[in-house]
């Protein structure tokens, strides 16, 4: 089990690994949401952007390496401040650029546990990670829910639950009917479950549940990394994930050793859907199994 999930995490550093080798090559592309708000893409996961006459919130940051070229993208859409940036989980891929943009004088907000893991040293199956350097540290946290009022728009800040980390924060634009999920909700495939970080499989599911009372046929939605979505598609992963959770549990209830789990083809019927990804079904299995393993 450990072998799988250590190649899991491999494939998963070394993704990103590829993305810091070729950052020269990275262009920053601006895809419009709707008025004043954009998804850009580039490397690492989505960055919203609000604009308007209050200055310019952002939503992460990607790698360190990129902060010119996605500050030069911002102000080529608007040369207004940015006043803002939200962290909405702790990986290097959404806030490897904290440093850049606080130097900056941009205020970073994040959840609680994403300022205490990155002030102390975190170990999991990729190695050990030092503390961030206090340039990248979040200077407002909050525990469930913040609220925000810029650009005439409201928008709450929501820890719903521990998901792809026990960090997570999904980002609602209420006027504007848009959600930035972070990787609380994923496009690249089965989504990564950051055990070490606090994740869980059952809250990865409880998150989408609530995510999905308040969504409507409208909604757009900004995931971590992949293309813009909709209720449908948010539903789509959640069943699966859900049902996937529940064979998984319903096979260690009956004594199945997560070795036998994973060669029971649990994730066969989704795997052309979401085994395209740097995770495959039987390594997302052994994922599940260890998380529903571990005692509350």
């Amino acid at each position: 089990m450990k072998k799988t999930l250590f190649l899991a995490l491999f494939l998963w550093m070394t993704q990103l690994a590829f993305a810091r080798q070729n950052y020269d090559t990275v262009k920053i592309r601006p895809i419009k949401v709707v008025e004043n708000l954009y998804m850009l893409k580039g490397a690492g996961g989505n960055i919203g952007v609000l604009f308007g006459k209050d200055g310019t919130l952002m939503i992460d940051d990607q790698f360190a390496p990129l902060s010119n070229k996605i500050n030069g993208a911002i102000k080529t859409i608007d040369p207004g401040e940015i006043r803002f940036l939200i962290n909405t989980h702790l990986h290097g891929d959404h806030t490897g650029g904290n440093e850049n943009f606080k130097k900056m004088g941009i205020t970073i907000v994040a959840h609680e546990q994403v300022r205490n893991r990155m002030l102390t040293e975190q170990k999991s199956a990729r190695g050990t990670a030092p503390p961030r350097d206090k340039d990248a540290l979040p200077v407002i946290t909050f525990a469930d829910q913040l609220n925000v009022h810029l650009n005439e728009e409201d928008i709450e800040l929501i820890h719903f639950d521990k998901g792809h980390t026990d960090g997570d924060v999904i980002v609602h634009f209420k006027k504007a009917n848009v959600y930035h999920t972070g990787d609380a909700f994923v496009r690249y495939g089965y989504p990564f479950i950051d055990l070490s970080s606090g994740g869980s499989l059952h809250g990865f599911v409880n998150t989408l549940d609530k995510l999905l009372l308040l969504l409507d046929d409208n909604s757009k939605v900004i995931p971590g990394h992949g293309e813009l979505a909709t209720k449908a598609d948010v539903k789509a992963v959640r069943d699966a994930m859900a049902d996937i959770r529940d064979q998984v549990t319903a096979a260690l209830k009956k004594g199945k050793k997560p070795e036998e789990i994973a060669a029971l083809n649990i994730t066969d019927k989704y795997d052309a859907t979401y085994g395209k990804g740097f995770l495959k079904g039987k390594d997302f299995v052994l994922m599940a199994a260890e998380s529903l393993s571990v005692k509350k």
